[in-house]
């Protein structure tokens, strides 16, 4: 989840230990099974990866699109037909 960036292994980190620390608070102070908060978990950490590759795709196309050179324009395009 950190991809390999010292930042996000520590944001990754930083989600793991709410998630865990969250976990045993909800199990100590309700009635809520275990098994439902790990199933909670899991689905926390499964939408975060989705959301990455929902993001991604197109940020990516974006960000291609404002690097490519504009086009020549025709009229100012020399030839040596017209110097």
């Amino acid at each position: 989840m950190g991809r390999s960036h010292p930042f996000g292994v520590f944001l990754a980190a930083i989600l793991f230990g709410f998630l865990y620390q969250g976990g045993a608070e909800l199990a100590f102070w309700t009635t809520i099974p275990r098994e439902l908060i790990v199933v909670i978990q899991a689905l926390v950490i499964l939408f975060t990866g989705a959301l990455d590759q929902m993001v991604r795709g197109p940020l990516e196309r974006v960000f291609f699109a404002m690097r490519r050179p504009p086009k020549p324009d025709p009229r100012k395009v020399r030839t040596e037909a017209t110097e």
